[in-house]
């Protein structure tokens, strides 16, 4: 753990080792830049009011400082709520925030931060006007992954409160051009303060892949090999790949299909890819160990997730899978909505198409199959656009973008 006091804090109401997005990018930044950047964040992960397991062991390896508090947000509540329950949790929830606020000023005691980020707009954004008078000098930008911006909130006060926020902020920093887009035209953020940082991948992982089949270990053959992983929710548009499928193997016989990952729609998917049309050509995976993902892409032929926005306006942030396919040399065919179309460039590194098509989808994935040369082609432009997307090259980005706001104080 680094001892040179940092000058840059991430808040985050949950963190690794729990697995999630934003939990990977915030990890990697500050990972990319330990002396500079540092985590408060809470040792109980709150969707479940549990600790998190092995918490004690990350933050001990991490190369960075981690402050933890016991709590950072009330645990999630499920179903209806009483009159009588509501009132005890905003009870509650007052009686958390002192605790935080009372935290955080001892911390200002002992250390002085040049920037704040808050990690997530709507748990965190209540801490804009405490962190003014706890920390005066430092200036406060709210870190934006999508969905938390494009999704509707669950009341008009609490997007009036998200949008209070993200107006008060010193600036945003966001993953897509499609959310930067939002923050300007939905919320009134002036451009000028919104920073897009796409999100990067880890290339060190994708330097040396290895060269044994990793193909039998999963139980595909030879034949073309579409991949697809992710969590399996409906915006991720597996249930469209797979509507699709039975018009792709009539277009390339031979062709299989494999999507890793765990989520509430696997036992639909799993009864979709049994379907008699499917000839046992689809392959639900289950759960793939990270350190097992990129031998996993760089067998594939193609990697697909067609996703699409929802209707409450739930949406892909960014599309990482389809970054980290790329630094495999995979070219991708994706959905055109969301942080997608930042994720993969339309024609070079893969396809874009409508996520709600399974004729689209079908299309240009068959298309591409037949098309060794126009595949491979791709394949080599997705390597060379994922060499410039690490993130040692986006800390640096970050902490540019904190320099200038200093500098226009």
């Amino acid at each position: 753990m680094t001892t040179v006091a940092a000058k840059h804090i991430i808040i985050t109401t949950h963190y690794c080792p729990l697995v999630g997005g934003a939990q990977t990018v915030y990890d990697a930044l500050a990972s990319a830049q330990p002396d500079k950047i540092e985590i408060l964040t809470s040792s109980t992960d709150y969707t479940t009011g549990q600790k998190v397991a092995g918490w004690e062991g990350f933050d001990a390896s991490a190369p960075y400082s981690i402050v933890r508090l016991e709590e950072m947000r009330p645990p999630l509540v499920e179903g209806p709520v009483g009159f009588f329950r509501r009132l005890s949790m905003a009870a509650y929830d007052l009686l958390l925030r002192r605790r935080i606020v009372g935290r955080l000023k001892r911390l200002s005691k002992e250390k002085s931060y040049e920037t704040i980020v808050l990690g997530s707009v709507d748990g965190l954004g209540w801490m804009m006007r405490p962190l003014r008078k706890i920390f005066p000098d430092a200036k406060i930008v709210i870190y934006t992954h999508g969905e938390e911006i494009s999704q509707q909130t669950y009341s008009i006060r609490a997007d009036q409160r998200r949008a209070g926020a993200l107006r008060a902020a010193d600036g945003v920093v966001t993953v897509s051009s499609f959310t930067a887009g939002l923050l300007t035209s939905k919320y009134g953020v002036p451009r000028e303060r919104i920073e897009l940082v796409t999100n990067g991948v880890d290339l060190a992982i994708f330097d040396s892949l290895p060269q044994g089949n990793i193909r039998s270990h999963f139980g595909l053959t030879s034949g073309p090999l579409v991949l697809g992983v992710g969590r399996l929710v409906r915006r991720k548009g597996f249930d469209t790949l797979l509507a699709a499928w039975p018009r792709i193997l009539a277009a390339v016989p031979g062709a299989q299909l494999a999507i890793a990952g765990t989520g509430p729609l696997s036992e639909e998917l799993k009864a979709a890819a049994a379907r008699p049309e499917m000839g046992g050509s689809v392959h639900m995976l289950g759960f793939v160990a990270d350190e097992t993902l990129p031998s996993l892409y760089a067998s594939a032929d193609l990697f697909a997730m067609p996703n699409r926005t929802m209707p409450d306006g739930d949406t892909e942030g960014f599309g990482l899978v389809f970054l980290e396919a790329a630094a495999a040399g995979t070219p991708s065919v994706g959905g055109n909505a969301g942080g997608a179309v930042d994720a993969i460039l339309d024609g070079e590194t893969g396809r874009l198409v409508d996520g709600e098509d399974p004729g689209a989808v079908a299309f240009a994935i068959s298309e591409l199959l037949n098309d060794e040369v126009t595949r491979r082609r791709m394949g080599e432009a997705a390597r060379s656009h994922a060499l410039t997307q690490g993130w040692d090259d986006k800390a640096k980005q970050l902490l540019s973008f904190f320099k200038r706001l200093q500098e226009e104080s």
